[in-house]
Order: structure tokens, then C-alpha cells, then sequence
């Protein structure tokens, strides 16, 4: 794969956008050129484009599934993760008013460190801008951003329509117990979501969603794993929307793009095919062997070695430069089994990440962990996400998301870790 290195520029910021892949560029190029047809044609020009959404498909239940089930129609391609979450949470409440309270009101659990997408799709139905209304249980999580899996299932209730809660968390890394909690709900006969945005690629999440245990709805999006941006999917268990008393509200059409009935009448819209079969390339390279290891193996352990050299750099940097020990913190699960294997967010104390960010920016391409309004004092705002997870201010205003990717290499590393130290250090000291 090409080098992670764009002119002078480190790119350290995977976890906002990967590039696209070569190979997953490749797998494209044929339906932007001959096989440029509608796969909805009968015809000749129709069958190619036809099957290379159908072969995505089944690359993409590969992705989630102990074996693939051959139900390809569980797989509906979006254009956006923020599309797939919206419709997980409406197709769970439309299916669902059954379960009203007698206020007409249905529940929903999440926790507090999701995504925008869940969380301001929720105030909608909270405010009534969106039918049905509800009310939201969010979780929190403790210090190190991972939420328990008994106080997500001691949140249910009997009017719970739906449990969504991230897979992984984007700016800390930290895993969720999403596993545990889909089993738990099945159970309950309570419908689960997962946003696997940020852990597609970066871990194994095959049995996510078996049928038998598993997730009932699970959001993957492409361009966290090598696909373009603008394609994703939500992955809908089969029949899940019509048992323990709900009732599915696709019968009836699609609940928000209504169209030509494509997407088997859930998302109307000529089908994206170059960007799907993208996709669909990008999940066939996560299991492909090299050497002993799958792609998907060894992409993480070459992260992993990644992050630890990118921490060890910049820690040790700052106490050789500064004389202190006390400088930077470690936001998230310590233990590597709990966050993914590619993202390091690390608290500098006495360091604004805004200012750091806007000084290095054009050599070192990272996100903050923060969003600071003023220069100092007590207005100065910090990430949501870290709030939740009670990290102290003066680490959380220094805060920066660094996230390496498989081409990420120790060159990279070190010249970032560098430069961050330098940076830093000089703002420590004016």
C-alpha cells in the first residue's frame, strides 16, 4: 500500500477517514468503465453491476458473522453511517409502538459517549420534531470510557424499544461489551443496535450478528476501512422487525428514501455500484492470508506496534524536554483487549491541543480531543466525551486523538512524535 506520508505531511487520523486502498480502488475502476450498467436492468448490462452488489453483500456478512447466512437481503447499503444509524433507530420505533407507555411514550438506552448521529437522531424523537416520542436512558461510563453491560440490561424497561451502544468509541478507542449485551437483549426480546463505524477493520467482529445471539442491526461504513466515503450499510437481521409483538413498518415501503423500490423496497435510489463493490474489496483484504496471519490480523498487530511506539515517543520526549513525569495521561482502557489497537488518546497537561494542532497541522495530521472556545480561563471547552468520563480538565483541554492505520510506519511515528514534543514543549514554556 502507498505511504501514509502526503509531501511533508504524517497523516495520524485513521480514525476520521482512512485513503482508499489500491486494491479496493482497483475492484472499481471496471463499474466507472465498462460494466457501467444498472443493476436493476434485465438486460446484458444490468447482470454484472447485479452481481457485484450481491458479492459486497456477502463480503460484508463476513465481516459480522460466524458463517453467512444466505439471506443477502439482511445487507442495505446506505450512503453514510449517519443514514444506517438513523434508520436502525426509526425502523426499531416504527416496529415497535406496541410497546407505548401510557404517556405514548417508548424508551430508549444508549450511553453517553455515542456519536452525533445517535445522539442527535434521539433528541429529535426526545423533542416530538420526530414521531414517535420517546424517552432515553444514556449509561455512563466509567473512567476509562467502557460502559457495564448490567447497567446497560438494569436500563431496560418495559416500554425499551431499543438498546444502541457504539461498538467502539472513536476518540478514545474504548470497546464496549456490545457481544454480552446483544445476547442479553435477544433474550429480552428488547431489539439491539451497534455503530461498528470505528471497529470495522481494526478488530474482529465475527458473531456480532449471528442470528442466534447476535446484534439485530449493526452500522459498518466503508471509509473507515479503506472504502471511499458515501457507502456504508446496515445490516438488519432477518425478521427481526416482525417478532415478539412488533410489527414491520417496511412492509408498507421505505421508511425514508422512497423511490424505485430498490434495496428490496427499503432505500430507494439507483444503487451505487463502484462504491459498493469498493466495499465490498475492502472486507475480502481484511481475510486475506499473509504469510500466517489474516489481513485483519496483521493490520492490528502492526498498529498496536504503531500506537505503543507513537506513546513511548512522545512520553519519554516530554519528560527528557521538560524534566517532568506528570505531563501527558492516557484516555481510555489501559488494557489493550478494551480499545482498539489503533488509537492513542493522550492528555498533555499545560498544553492547549487547539493551538497545537493549528501549529503543526501542515506537517502532522491529527484531531483534538478537545474544542477549546477561548485561550484560557474558565470557559474553555473540552470534548463531550471526555466530560463523561470525568478526565481531569487540565489533561482534557491538551487532549489529542492520534490514530495510526496499517501503512502507518515507524518513520511516521517517530517524526509526529517529534514534532509533537517539540510543539508542546514550547508552549510549556511561554
Amino acid at each position: 500500500m502507498e505511504a501514509t506520508k502526503q509531501k511533508t505531511c504524517v497523516y495520524l487520523d485513521y480514525n476520521g477517514t482512512t485513503p482508499v486502498y489500491p486494491p479496493v480502488l482497483e475492484a472499481m475502476l471496471p463499474y466507472l468503465t465498462d460494466h457501467f450498467g444498472n443493476p436493476s436492468s434485465s438486460h446484458h448490462f444490468g447482470s454484472e453491476p447485479k452481481a457485484a452488489v450481491n458479492k459486497a453483500r456477502r463480503s460484508l456478512l463476513s465481516l459480522i458473522q460466524s458463517v453467512p447466512i444466505a439471506d443477502l437481503s439482511s445487507i442495505m447499503f446506505t450512503g453514510c453511517g449517519t443514514e444506517s444509524n438513523n434508520v436502525a433507530i426509526r425502523l426499531a420505533l416504527l416496529s415497535s409502538t406496541h410497546k407505548v407507555d401510557k404517556d405514548g411514550l417508548l424508551h430508549v438506552v444508549t450511553t453517553n459517549i455515542e456519536h452525533p448521529a445517535i445522539t442527535q437522531c434521539l433528541n429529535s424523537y426526545i423533542s416530538g420534531g420526530l414521531t414517535p416520542k420517546i424517552t432515553v436512558t444514556e449509561v455512563p461510563v466509567d473512567e476509562f470510557g467502557r460502559v457495564s453491560s448490567s447497567d446497560v440490561i438494569d436500563a431496560i424497561k418495559e416500554n425499551t424499544a431499543l438498546v444502541t451502544i457504539m461498538t467502539a468509541n472513536n476518540e478514545v478507542g474504548s470497546l464496549q461489551p456490545v457481544f454480552e449485551i446483544a445476547k442479553i437483549c435477544r433474550q429480552k426480546h428488547v431489539l439491539f443496535h451497534t455503530d461498528a463505524a470505528q471497529a470495522v477493520g481494526k478488530v474482529d467482529l465475527r458473531g456480532l450478528a449471528d442470528e442466534r445471539s447476535g446484534a439485530d442491526m449493526v452500522t459498518i461504513v466503508g471509509h473507515k476501512f479503506g472504502a471511499p466515503k458515501g457507502i456504508a450499510a446496515l445490516y438488519i437481521r432477518p425478521n427481526c422487525l416482525d417478532e415478539n409483538g412488533r410489527v414491520n413498518p417496511e412492509h408498507g415501503g421505505s421508511v425514508l428514501l422512497m423511490g424505485g423500490g430498490q434495496e428490496g423496497g427499503r432505500r430507494g435510489g439507483t444503487e451505487n455500484v463502484p462504491y459498493t463493490a469498493g466495499i465490498g474489496r475492502a472486507a475480502d483484504m481484511l481475510f486475506e492470508q499473509h504469510g500466517d496471519k489474516s489481513g485483519l490480523e496483521a493490520n492490528a498487530m502492526h498498529m498496536q506496534k504503531m500506537r505503543s511506539r507513537l506513546l513511548e515517543r512522545i512520553t519519554t520526549g516530554l519528560e527528557d524536554s521538560t524534566g517532568k513525569t506528570d505531563i501527558s495521561r492516557v484516555n481510555g482502557p489501559l488494557n489493550a483487549d478494551q480499545r482498539l489497537p489503533n488509537t492513542l488518546s493522550i492528555g498533555l497537561k499545560g498544553v492547549q491541543s487547539g493551538r497545537l494542532l493549528a501549529d503543526i497541522g501542515e506537517v502532522v495530521a491529527c484531531s483534538a480531543g478537545s474544542a477549546c472556545h477561548s485561550s484560557s480561563g474558565p470557559t474553555m471547552s473540552y470534548s463531550a466525551i471526555l466530560k463523561a468520563m470525568n478526565v481531569p480538565p487540565e489533561f482534557a483541554v491538551g487532549t489529542l486523538r492520534l490514530s495510526v492505520g496499517p501503512n502507518t510506519s515507524l518513520e511516521d511515528v517517530d517524526f509526529a512524535a517529534d514534532v509533537i514534543v517539540k510543539e508542546a514543549t514550547r508552549q510549556l514554556n511561554t
